[in-house]
């Protein structure tokens, strides 16, 4: 069997078992026969076996078994994995998805994508050079630059943000690590010269204030206040804005959502982008930036 099939098995016995919570075999079986990939015949308990093991080695979800009543049901031991900010759960989700569009291709003038900007061909490169610590090469052109600049890095991380690929790599002229867009890089190229990776640095926490991928390295987290109104407080229960949002007060006609994060740029038009729907209550100071911004754009409008 082609490695792409088997992988899309992989997925498709993985999701069927988190989603059910928990499944006998004999389930699992009466699904997996309605699916293309089945081609008319049951999965065998050995196939399904092997299936297992090969899943947490790859994904590091373990499907366990238990006796429930008269018979012997599946689950997943460490389905909280999938339920965090996790490479595997954006993994499983991610090939989840695809499968299904896959097992869709009748429907394919039904289904509209999102167009997704340039930059993610440098994944392979960038990947490798993580692995062995190999510095970078790039030409990287900014917004509002007529050309673009060389410069060298030092990989650390990458991080996906509204349906944006982002580097997040150390120049030797800086002290902080600096966030590259991917579809701003004109060429990109993995040397042979090495670097040391800090043992001690976290890509998540240094994320973990931000909104998106603005640092703000002038921006300290603050505790923010906002209040929404009708509809936009269940846009924000169902999609949170951030991990810190806290619902701090409910009404009939608004609600209060707590913050803990850096005002940055991109989180102030992330407000802007709320209309009329969004009031910033705290801080004052915060508030008041706000709703100067607010009087400037109006005055285009005059």
């Amino acid at each position: 069997m082609k490695a792409p099939e088997i992988i899309k098995q992989y997925i498709w016995l993985t999701d069927t078992i988190y989603r059910s919570g928990d499944i006998s075999l004999q389930e699992l079986n009466e699904r997996w026969m309605k699916t293309e990939m089945s081609g008319g015949i049951p999965m065998a308990r050995t196939t399904f076996n092997r299936h297992r093991m090969a899943i947490e080695e790859i994904f590091d979800l373990c499907i366990e078994c238990r006796r429930k009543g008269d018979g012997y049901y599946y689950f997943i031991e460490n389905k909280d994995i999938l339920k965090s900010n996790t490479l595997q759960h954006w993994m499983l989700d991610s090939l989840s998805v695809s499968n299904m569009l896959m097992e869709s291709g009748s429907l394919k003038d039904r289904i509209v994508l999102e167009n997704i900007p340039a930059g993610k061909e440098y994944l392979p490169l960038i990947i490798n050079a993580m692995k062995q610590n190999h510095k970078l090469s790039i030409t990287y052109r900014k917004f509002g630059q007529s050309a673009g600049y060389n410069i060298t890095i030092e990989p650390y991380a990458i991080k996906v943000f509204k349906q944006r690929w982002y580097l997040l790599a150390k120049d030797h002229k800086r002290e902080r690590p600096t966030v590259y867009a991917l579809d701003r890089i004109l060429s990109l190229e993995e040397t042979e010269e090495n670097f040391v990776y800090p043992l001690d640095f976290d890509a998540e926490l240094f994320f973990k204030d931000c909104y998106g991928v603005v640092s703000g390295t002038d921006d300290k987290a603050l505790r923010i206040v906002i209040r929404a109104y009708s509809p936009l407080t269940n846009y924000l229960r169902t999609l949170p804005l951030h991990h810190s949002q806290k619902e701090v007060k409910t009404t009939t006609d608004y609600a209060d959502f707590e913050f803990y994060l850096r005002p940055t740029f991109d989180f102030r038009q992330e407000l802007l982008s709320q209309g009329h729907e969004m009031e910033i209550l705290e801080p004052a100071d915060f508030r008041q930036e706000m709703k100067e911004m607010m009087e400037k754009m109006l005055e285009r409008y005059k």
